[in-house]
């Protein structure tokens, strides 16, 4: 499938993009070579693959959930941008 020059500079008007002469040839040119690469891409035989073979094999780490005691809280705050008291001051996100 190939891309002509009037498709592009109609892709482009939509896209509202300001493109000139050169540029509307240099993009017929580049979305061509990108529709060509995705045709040889089509010839590949994918049907013995798992829509998720870059999954198999493979597990989600888990670490256990464990309490723990926090007993510096001076520096905590100090690297906050702003704190009062022993609480973080964040802008207000709902009115």
């Amino acid at each position: 499938m190939a891309v002509s020059r009037d498709e592009v500079a109609r892709i482009a008007s939509l896209a509202r993009l300001e493109l000139g002469e050169a540029d509307v040839d240099r993009m017929t040119e580049e979305m061509n070579a990108v529709l060509s690469y995705v045709e040889q891409l089509n010839e590949v035989d994918t049907g013995g693959v798992s829509p998720h073979s870059f999954l198999e094999g493979k597990s989600t780490p888990l670490q256990p959930d464990t309490v723990k005691d926090f007993d510096n809280l001076d520096e905590a705050l100090a690297g906050a941008p702003k704190a009062e008291g022993t609480f973080f001051i964040v802008p207000r996100v709902i009115e």
